[in-house]
Protein backbone atom coordinates (compact mmCIF):
# COMPACT_ATOMS: atom_id res chain seq x y z
CA UNK A 1 0.00 0.00 0.00
CA UNK A 2 2.79 2.42 0.93
CA UNK A 3 4.60 1.85 -2.38
CA UNK A 4 1.33 2.40 -4.27
CA UNK A 5 0.72 5.64 -2.38
CA UNK A 6 4.27 6.83 -3.10
CA UNK A 7 3.92 6.05 -6.82
CA UNK A 8 0.58 7.89 -6.91
CA UNK A 9 2.14 10.94 -5.27
CA UNK A 10 5.04 11.00 -7.73
CA UNK A 11 2.81 10.73 -10.81
CA UNK A 12 0.34 13.27 -9.36
CA UNK A 13 3.04 15.88 -8.84
CA UNK A 14 4.49 15.26 -12.31
CA UNK A 15 1.06 15.89 -13.88
CA UNK A 16 0.34 18.97 -11.75
CA UNK A 17 3.70 20.75 -11.40
CA UNK A 18 2.17 23.98 -10.06
CA UNK A 19 0.94 22.22 -6.96
CA UNK A 20 3.50 22.79 -4.22
CA UNK A 21 3.42 21.12 -0.85
CA UNK A 22 5.48 22.05 2.17
CA UNK A 23 5.86 19.14 4.59
CA UNK A 24 5.94 19.75 8.30
CA UNK A 25 9.28 18.84 9.85
CA UNK A 26 9.27 15.34 11.29
CA UNK A 27 11.06 14.31 14.45
CA UNK A 28 14.42 12.70 13.77
CA UNK A 29 14.12 8.97 13.22
CA UNK A 30 10.46 9.06 12.18
CA UNK A 31 9.09 8.00 8.83
CA UNK A 32 9.31 4.72 6.98
CA UNK A 33 12.58 2.97 6.36
CA UNK A 34 12.91 0.30 3.70
CA UNK A 35 15.34 -2.58 3.31
CA UNK A 36 15.83 -4.74 0.23
CA UNK A 37 14.00 -8.06 0.02
CA UNK A 38 15.59 -10.77 2.20
CA UNK A 39 17.36 -8.17 4.39
CA UNK A 40 16.54 -7.77 8.09
CA UNK A 41 15.77 -4.21 9.29
CA UNK A 42 16.98 -2.89 12.65
CA UNK A 43 17.11 0.80 13.65
CA UNK A 44 18.34 2.68 10.56
CA UNK A 45 20.18 -0.28 9.03
CA UNK A 46 19.53 -3.40 7.00
CA UNK A 47 21.34 -6.72 7.52
CA UNK A 48 21.79 -9.73 5.25
CA UNK A 49 23.21 -13.15 6.17
CA UNK A 50 24.90 -15.20 3.47
CA UNK A 51 23.71 -18.72 2.75
CA UNK A 52 27.11 -20.07 1.79
CA UNK A 53 30.38 -20.36 3.70
CA UNK A 54 33.44 -18.64 2.24
CA UNK A 55 36.65 -16.94 3.33
CA UNK A 56 36.61 -13.35 4.68
CA UNK A 57 37.66 -11.60 1.43
CA UNK A 58 34.88 -13.36 -0.49
CA UNK A 59 32.35 -12.07 2.04
CA UNK A 60 33.85 -8.58 1.79
CA UNK A 61 33.57 -8.65 -2.02
CA UNK A 62 30.04 -10.04 -1.94
CA UNK A 63 28.88 -7.25 0.38
CA UNK A 64 30.46 -4.67 -1.94
CA UNK A 65 28.56 -6.15 -4.89
CA UNK A 66 25.38 -5.71 -2.83
CA UNK A 67 26.26 -2.02 -2.28
CA UNK A 68 26.92 -2.70 1.38
CA UNK A 69 29.81 -3.71 3.62
CA UNK A 70 30.56 -6.39 6.16
CA UNK A 71 28.96 -5.72 9.53
CA UNK A 72 30.51 -2.88 11.57
CA UNK A 73 29.35 -3.20 15.17
CA UNK A 74 28.77 0.13 16.95
CA UNK A 75 27.52 -1.04 20.35
CA UNK A 76 26.66 -4.10 22.48
CA UNK A 77 23.02 -4.07 21.34
CA UNK A 78 24.07 -4.34 17.72
CA UNK A 79 26.34 -7.26 18.63
CA UNK A 80 23.46 -9.09 20.32
CA UNK A 81 20.85 -8.10 17.70
CA UNK A 82 22.91 -9.50 14.84
CA UNK A 83 22.68 -12.99 16.20
CA UNK A 84 21.13 -14.08 12.89
CA UNK A 85 22.63 -17.56 13.07
CA UNK A 86 21.25 -18.55 16.47
CA UNK A 87 24.75 -18.63 18.03
CA UNK A 88 25.52 -21.92 16.33
CA UNK A 89 28.35 -20.99 13.98
CA UNK A 90 30.84 -18.15 13.65
CA UNK A 91 29.95 -15.42 11.13
CA UNK A 92 32.41 -13.02 9.46
CA UNK A 93 32.12 -9.35 10.36
CA UNK A 94 33.94 -6.30 8.96
CA UNK A 95 36.91 -6.33 11.33
CA UNK A 96 40.44 -7.39 10.42
CA UNK A 97 44.19 -6.86 10.71
CA UNK A 98 45.99 -6.47 7.39
CA UNK A 99 49.65 -5.82 8.19
CA UNK A 100 52.13 -6.37 11.04
CA UNK A 101 51.80 -4.02 13.97
CA UNK A 102 48.39 -2.80 12.93
CA UNK A 103 45.48 -2.93 15.25
CA UNK A 104 42.01 -4.28 14.63
CA UNK A 105 40.30 -2.03 12.09
CA UNK A 106 36.71 -1.99 10.83
CA UNK A 107 36.07 -2.01 7.07
CA UNK A 108 34.86 1.62 7.33
CA UNK A 109 38.40 2.58 8.50
CA UNK A 110 37.55 3.12 12.17
CA UNK A 111 39.63 1.42 14.88
CA UNK A 112 38.12 -1.17 17.22
CA UNK A 113 37.00 0.45 20.50
CA UNK A 114 38.48 -2.01 22.98
CA UNK A 115 36.54 -0.49 25.87
CA UNK A 116 33.35 -1.74 24.17
CA UNK A 117 34.61 -5.01 22.68
CA UNK A 118 37.50 -7.38 23.04
CA UNK A 119 38.59 -9.87 20.44
CA UNK A 120 39.50 -13.28 21.82
CA UNK A 121 42.39 -15.09 20.16
CA UNK A 122 45.62 -13.92 18.57
CA UNK A 123 45.86 -10.51 16.88
CA UNK A 124 48.22 -11.51 14.10
CA UNK A 125 48.77 -10.30 10.56
CA UNK A 126 45.94 -11.39 8.26
CA UNK A 127 43.58 -12.11 11.14
CA UNK A 128 39.88 -11.54 10.58
CA UNK A 129 37.05 -11.37 13.09
CA UNK A 130 33.96 -13.52 13.41
CA UNK A 131 31.08 -13.40 15.88
CA UNK A 132 29.96 -16.49 17.78
CA UNK A 133 27.74 -16.52 20.86
CA UNK A 134 27.86 -12.71 21.12
CA UNK A 135 31.66 -12.75 21.28
CA UNK A 136 34.16 -11.49 18.72
CA UNK A 137 36.84 -14.04 17.89
CA UNK A 138 40.07 -13.80 15.92
CA UNK A 139 40.16 -16.30 13.07
CA UNK A 140 42.37 -17.14 10.10
CA UNK A 141 40.92 -15.20 7.16
CA UNK A 142 40.92 -18.26 4.87
CA UNK A 143 38.49 -20.13 7.12
CA UNK A 144 35.08 -20.63 5.53
CA UNK A 145 32.18 -19.02 7.41
CA UNK A 146 28.98 -17.22 6.53
CA UNK A 147 29.05 -13.40 6.67
CA UNK A 148 26.76 -10.49 7.50
CA UNK A 149 26.39 -7.51 5.17
CA UNK A 150 25.09 -4.16 6.40
CA UNK A 151 23.71 -1.07 4.66
CA UNK A 152 21.68 2.01 5.55
CA UNK A 153 17.91 1.66 5.29
CA UNK A 154 16.28 3.94 2.72
CA UNK A 155 14.03 6.54 4.32
CA UNK A 156 10.87 7.45 2.42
Amino acid sequence: FLVYKLLWAITHFIRYPLLITVPFPRPEGSGCKLCPRHWVPHRDKCYWLSEENQYWNRGHDDCSQRRSHLLVIQDREELVKNNLTGNQNPVWIGLNITSPGRKWTWVDGSPLNQTLFTVSGPAEENSCAAVKKNQIKSEICNTHYKWICQKEAVRI
